[in-house]
């Protein structure tokens, strides 16, 4: 519960700790989004929590967790993994830095499997993020279907070759980005283009999962949602929603993200 969370260690090359919570009232989500500010993952297990007290949770945590530009993932019935944005890698094996992409692909869905009762059938594992949030779950399930099925973009900041060549030409990255801490992540920006960190290369061969993309109107990224989407074609669904609909915190972007994930 909110006074007592479970924090376990977890010895991998990253080093890091996973905490576990069961909210019981809507009082506890404050409790998680203290744990989020502490940059270690957090799994919560609304089991305990009737349906619209559970929702309500899960409005204010995607909230919390736009603003830090974390990532939500749903695992299983009432179970979610939000992960912070650690040392804003971009779900990436950073060049200098922690390996997050092998991490998130190899080690945390076992970690998960061995405390909670996970499928092990990836038509049941889905990623999601919003803003570079975004660009980390979309590249892990191009590049990792084996793992993650659906992958879920709100309002999401994606073409990060525009955002190197924006901080190569020393210009404001629009993120939480320098020039420095770019290269941390992935080396040579000048050969960014192309590579496996390229979500327009990536997309270019053929998509084995399916993708959400939704964006609000002059949010600014819209294009570059278009443009994904339509490379992926009958693999990515879109959603465009008005203008402010969001409120900053996903409020219509993630339900419709999850009607559509549970579709099927």
């Amino acid at each position: 519960n909110r006074n007592n969370p479970q924090v376990y260690s977890i010895n991998t090359n990253v080093q890091m700790q996973v905490v576990i919570i069961k909210p019981e009232c809507y009082e506890d989500a404050q409790e998680i989004c203290d744990q989020i500010k502490t940059k270690r993952p957090v799994v919560v297990n609304l089991e305990k929590v009737e349906y619209p007290i559970a929702q309500r949770i899960m409005d204010f945590l995607s909230g919390t967790c736009y603003s830090l530009e974390g990532s939500i993932q749903r695992v299983a019935n009432n179970i979610f993994i939000i992960a912070p944005d650690q040392h804003h890698s971009l779900c990436t094996s950073m060049r200098y830095g922690p390996r997050y992409e092998e991490f998130m692909n190899t080690e945390l869905p076992g970690i998960c499997r061995n405390n909670l009762p996970i499928s092990e059938d990836p038509a049941q594992n889905w990623i999601g993020g919003a803003g570079t949030g975004a660009y980390g779950a979309v590249k892990m399930a191009l590049k990792h279907p084996e793992t993650f099925s659906k992958a879920i973009a709100l309002n999401g900041v994606l073409d990060l070759e525009a955002v190197c060549r924006r901080a190569l030409a020393g210009q404001e990255t629009g993120i939480f980005h320098t020039e420095a801490s770019l290269k941390a992540v992935f080396g040579d920006l000048n050969a960014f283009a192309g590579s496996g960190h390229d979500l327009y290369a990536l997309a270019q061969k053929p998509a084995r999962g399916k993708f959400f993309f939704a964006w609000e109107q002059g949010s600014g990224v819209e294009e570059e949602n278009r443009c994904l989407a339509g490379l992926l074609g009958a693999a990515a669904q879109t959603a465009q929603l008005e203008p402010g609909a969001d409120l900053g915190a996903c409020q219509c972007s993630l339900p419709a993200a999850v009607r559509w994930a549970t579709a099927e």
